[in-house]
């Protein structure tokens, strides 16, 4: 139930900062290179805000809480490559690398941000 949890906050984090990304391109706020980078910041924005939800609700060992999530979002990811058919080369294996490591970073600073029980 924790980890539905994150994954739909992960989500909803996703889906707002790609509303926002995609309102500045069609009203031409931004540029087509600016809004790549972006949307590569929104990415990184998001899983570093799920880690750091990850971390922030563990009891111990934020570090593998993210790694678990980052698992799981990596293979969700990948289902849905591989339902629409998406080639697979080295740039998604860099892309899926930079988001697990994000999200373990975030889970790590997380951990320092919950409330000690007494």
């Amino acid at each position: 139930m924790k980890y539905l949890k994150t994954i739909l906050f992960m989500f909803s984090i996703m889906l707002i900062l790609s509303l926002i990304t995609t309102i500045l391109y069609y009203f031409n706020i931004t540029g087509e290179s600016f809004n790549n980078i972006l949307k590569i910041f929104s990415f990184i924005i998001t899983f570093i805000l799920t880690g750091i939800y990850i971390g922030k609700n563990s009891t111990k060992k934020g570090w593998f809480e993210g790694v678990k999530i980052s698992l799981i979002t990596i293979l969700m990811f990948l289902i849905l490559s591989l339902i629409f058919k998406h080639s697979f080369d080295i740039w998604q294996i860099i892309y899926y690398l930079i988001l697990s490591i994000t999200i373990t970073l975030g889970s790590m600073i997380g951990i320092n941000f919950r409330k000690e029980k007494k």
